[in-house]
């Protein structure tokens, strides 16, 4: 567990990179919030909706293989803003905790990781994000509880198209993400977030996406 100095150092550190790097983009397969909680998951699965640069429909899978660890698969289709064309996006990842709400400390936090990549009209994009997720858990009443956080991520997103004038560009971007989970009982929950994004790579245009998230009974922890 890391010590109060320390993840106030951390935590804060997480935010003045999300507030002084000048390019900002999405860390994601395709240009879309990540949905990401601040905690560790057992298994669940969640089923969104993303607007803002195009439609995305999206899902995606955790599963834990280490009490605080997990990996991530997302999957899903976008229909990109001023494209004729769907773009399939896949990518994978994992999910350390670095450190749980407790007495002396209220964060809860998680490092992350992964890669995605997004193809379609022969155009495709590779991302490769790194970052923290940062929330609290607040219980409420009947077993409901609401959980806000922030996902700052720094990628490198690298894109190339085919065809005679085709090339690749890349860049160093960085992804901010504002949510909240809203738990409804120990299997469902309701998640909306918003990417604030810059990436010339992945589209300029903030993003938001709500979706339903579940919890298998056997494995849910409330």
């Amino acid at each position: 567990m890391m010590t109060l100095r320390t993840t106030v150092a951390f935590t804060l550190g997480a935010f003045v990179a999300a507030f002084t790097v000048t390019e900002r983009a999405d860390a994601q397969a395709s240009n879309y919030p990540s949905m990401q909680l601040p905690t560790a998951s057992t298994r669940d699965y969640t089923a969104a909706v993303s607007s803002g640069a195009g439609t995305t429909a999206l899902f995606q899978w955790r599963e834990g293989w280490q009490p605080r660890r997990h990996w991530q698969l997302d999957a899903g289709l976008t229909d990109r803003k001023g494209s004729d064309n769907l773009a399939l996006f896949v990518g994978g990842g994992i999910g350390q905790e670095i450190a749980r709400a407790r007495g002396d400390q209220p964060l809860d936090l998680l490092f992350t990781a992964g890669a995605g990549a997004a193809f379609g009209g022969g155009y495709t994009l590779v991302r490769i994000p790194v970052g923290v997720s940062i929330g609290h858990t607040f219980d409420l009443e009947q077993g409901m509880a609401i959980t806000p956080y922030v996902h700052p991520r720094a990628s490198v997103d690298i894109a190339s198209s085919g065809g005679r004038n085709g090339g690749s560009q890349s860049e160093v971007s960085l992804n901010f993400d504002l949510g909240v989970n809203f738990q409804v009982n120990s299997q469902f929950a309701v998640r909306a977030a918003a990417a604030f994004t810059g990436s010339e790579l992945a589209g300029s245009q903030d993003t938001f996406a709500i979706g339903f998230n579940w919890m298998p009974a056997p494995l849910a922890r409330r």
